[in-house]
């Protein structure tokens, strides 16, 4: 395969994540592309099942993939962190639901502050079989009364491709048919 051309853009190129969501993957019938293998154009869920939406605090969801190379073999690595603001009742039951659903395996739809949307768990070459598992949860009520009380889930998946755009209607995403 050539080498492609990559020519530096004039776009914005802000960091962080405008918006995130988390869905099964037993809970998705299909996801499709239009021939491209760049991009993922609509998602087909199973009956009354669409993406769950998570907020978080401003500047506090990160996703982030690395490429490496072991023994020849290439692997991303793909992981998603966000901050569910006070640790209490309806943080932990946040926290179990996404827990027990990891142990299916999870989908996510991250979308970034430059407008681009990500589909993360999901991959042409394994389609579901790779999907996102929970990593780890990390609970704090703080020290002084001046701190914030909060929970940093962290979710991961692994397989050999970056994470394709996603160029369909992202409203419809959350809204079940």
């Amino acid at each position: 395969m050539a080498l492609t051309n990559y020519v530096r853009t004039r776009s914005r190129k802000n960091g962080g994540i405008r918006m995130l969501g988390l869905i099964e993957r037993s809970e998705i019938a299909e996801i499709s592309s239009l021939g491209s293998t760049t991009e993922f154009t609509s998602v087909t869920f199973e009956d009354e099942c669409c993406f769950s939406k998570y907020e978080f605090r401003e500047d506090e969801a990160v996703y982030k993939e690395t490429v490496s190379v072991s023994n020849g073999a290439r692997i991303v690595t793909h992981e998603l962190s966000f901050l569910l603001d006070k640790m209490g009742t309806e943080c932990s039951s946040a926290v179990a639901a996404i827990a027990e659903a990891a142990d299916e395996g999870l989908i996510a739809v991250v979308q970034t502050m430059n407008g681009d949307t990500f589909l993360v768990g999901y991959s042409q070459e394994f389609g579901k079989e790779r999907p996102l598992r929970l990593v780890s949860t990390d609970g704090t009520t703080g020290k002084q009364l001046s701190d914030g009380t909060s929970e940093v889930v962290t979710l991961r998946s692994t397989d050999v491709a970056k994470a394709k755009i996603y160029s369909g209607d992202i409203d419809s995403l959350f809204v079940s048919a």
